[in-house]
């Protein structure tokens, strides 16, 4: 048993498992872009050099230029040091920085022991990673280093290449004791300090049925859940003088402040009733900032009312209801999914206003940020209009928690969340307080696809947001735990569009074809994959159209442009994922329906107009 933990230990540290991982043995050699070893070749004015944390360039630097098609211009190497071992084989590694690295044909060349070898990497692959160049003998001779080049063999300018740091491992082969001291052993530890963050289990709702409320609970508290976990129950909506919102099913069923409290105090009951006796749970009930308040003005500051007020009247239900000992450890706190593309400041900073009128309990923001400034771009505006002091208001204490969506694999989410946390330290007195992060990988499989860019795991989500905070003394904190979301309603496949504890939503038709037109109602995707004008529907299928976007990008509208996103509907009223989003054949803005005749939707941009086939699913030409 020695023998054999010592064995996956010792595979377990070796520097072969490294390529495109985040660290390096203790035994590496590096050689980083400000050290002397590192040296520059060809026009400086074509040199440039980014600064920031540790968590986005080795070393808190970068050294980058633009690509040429095939004449090399500018190049750099990196020496391995007089003072290395030599004869020795190293692994050779180079660390791709998070930004400024975006060709996908850099050509790092290995010079040692009289030959030369020529791999290729993906720069725009990788974040903020080690990626190996393989295996090289370096003689007692020389030279001895790694060449990169300005040519990558596309168009003129159209890339940045990152020259950061180039490591050397030694490939020393460790050999075990011969002897052990009695009762020795080899703990393993496996996936770093993050494989140990237990993350709750989020849940967009698709169901206002009490019962599998309560089963939902009931799961949360079997898997002896801690920490802070979000019901999602969608769009704020007002309908016959009730607030409340329109959720997750293709019906667009209308459910009441009322309604959702008693599902609330259903999941509430549940998880108390099965979680361990020490176990302790932030439940957030939560709407988010999409639009409705363009739609329906008392979305903004009368609807937070409303739901102050709920969630006043639920906090004194469970102080008053709850067996003793449970609202010591079991909590409830508003939520809101804010997104800067969803819906303008104003609008959205009075639903926060209206929300801390009615109840001192705070709300727990688990949105995005929107085209907030990165380290890659530090002056970027977020989008929409805000501002990021705007940011800074719908994310401060007392009255919010920000619990941000960092789904990005690329750690964009995280630099954003990073820098307003540092903008808050610099200009508001203290960084964010963080409550934790939520993912969407379990959605992100219940769903089909993320296209793996926005499906990071809790645990990953957690150690980038973690490493992006603690790369600066300035914004550093102990980070909570994480929590996941997903589609899934407990023991529930399907469900009706108009189920026994809600009623139809009162939205907008106009009579089309043999479907509708509908307005101001948001599909169940991320604005970072699509921002939306308005549908059709027809029972089979809902034609969402709108904005289509890079997730990449992080929300940001550079590369965006007019699209649609196609919902096949079941039998029961609900989505069916994958959806299939679809940009449109040419550059152009927001599209809206504007009417449907013949089998063809007819969509504008109020420029442009273009078909869209309904049978086929395909744009028209």
């Amino acid at each position: 048993m020695i023998a054999l933990a010592f064995l996956i230990a010792a595979l377990s540290s070796s520097s072969t498992a490294l390529a495109g991982a985040a660290s390096l043995p203790s035994t590496a050699i590096v050689v980083d872009d400000t050290d002397p070893g590192f040296q520059k070749f060809g026009p400086p004015q074509w040199w440039y050099t980014a600064t920031g944390t540790s968590f986005n360039f080795y070393g808190g630097s970068t050294t980058y230029t633009f690509n040429v098609l095939t004449d090399t211009i500018n190049y750099a190497r990196w020496s391995l040091p007089v003072s290395a071992t030599l004869p020795m084989t190293y692994e050779v590694f180079a660390f791709i920085p998070r930004y400024h690295s975006s060709t996908t044909n850099a050509r790092y060349e290995i010079v040692s022991a009289g030959v030369t070898t020529t791999v290729a990497v993906s720069q725009n692959r990788y974040y903020a990673e080690w990626v190996s160049l393989g295996e090289h003998y370096f003689d007692a001779g020389g030279p001895h280093f790694v060449q990169l080049t300005d040519s990558t063999g596309e168009p003129l300018s159209s890339r940045r290449i990152g020259f950061d740091a180039v490591a050397f491992v030694p490939q020393i082969v460790a050999t075990p004791p011969v002897t052990w001291p009695a009762g020795a052993y080899l703990p393993l530890v496996s996936g770093g300090a993050s494989s140990s963050i237990a993350a709750t289990t989020s849940r967009y709702i698709g169901t206002m049925d009490p019962a599998r409320h309560y089963a939902m609970g009931c799961a949360s508290g079997r898997a002896g859940e801690q920490g802070t976990l979000i019901l999602a129950f969608g769009q704020p909506w007002t309908q016959g003088g009730q607030y409340g919102t329109i959720y997750y099913q293709a019906g667009f069923p209308f459910a009441s402040v009322n309604t959702i409290a008693e599902a609330s105090k259903a999941f509430l009951l549940g998880y108390w009733e099965y979680a361990p006796a020490a176990a302790r749970l932030n439940v957030a009930i939560g709407t988010n900032n999409y639009r409705g308040a363009t739609l329906q003005p008392d979305t903004s500051f009368a609807h937070g009312q409303a739901w102050g007020q709920m969630i006043n009247q639920l906090h004194t239900w469970l102080q008053s209801e709850a067996p003793p000992g449970v609202s010591e450890r079991v909590a409830v706190f508003g939520g809101n999914d804010i997104e800067m593309s969803w819906n303008t400041p104003a609008l959205t900073k009075a639903w926060v206003n209206g929300y801390a009128s009615a109840t001192s309990r705070p709300f727990v923001n688990f949105g995005t940020c929107d085209g907030c400034p990165t380290t890659g771009n530090p002056t970027q505006n977020p989008n929409n209009g805000w501002t990021v002091d705007d940011v800074w208001f719908v994310n401060s204490a007392p009255v919010a928690i920000p619990f941000p969506e960092i789904y990005l694999r690329s750690g964009i989410n995280a630099d954003q969340w990073y820098r307003m946390s540092l903008y808050a330290a610099q200009n508001k007195g203290g960084p964010l307080a963080f409550g934790g992060l939520l993912t969407q990988w379990q959605a992100c499989q219940d769903r089909g696809t993320c296209g793996g860019l926005t499906d990071n795991t809790p645990q990953q989500g957690w150690r980038q947001l973690q490493d992006a905070l603690n790369a600066d003394p300035r914004t550093a904190m102990p980070l909570p735990p994480p929590s996941d979301i997903t589609w899934r309603n407990e023991n529930l496949t399907t469900q009706s569009a108009k189920d026994a504890n809600a009623t139809e939503a009162d939205v907008s038709r106009i009579p089309s074809d043999d479907g509708a037109i509908v307005e101001e109602v948001l599909p169940p995707l991320s604005a970072m994959e699509f921002l939306p004008g308005n549908a059709w529907v027809n029972g089979r299928v809902a034609i969402f159209a709108g904005l289509a976007r890079d997730p990449a990008t992080g929300g940001d509208d550079t590369n965006a442009r007019g699209g649609v996103a196609v919902f096949a509907i079941g039998a029961a009223g609900e989505y069916i994922f994958p959806p299939r989003l679809m940009r449109a054949p040419l550059q152009t803005a927001a599209l809206r329906v504007v009417r449907a005749e013949d089998g063809t939707l007819i969509l504008s941009d109020g420029d442009v107009l273009l078909r869209f086939d309904l049978a086929a699913h395909a744009w028209i030409e």
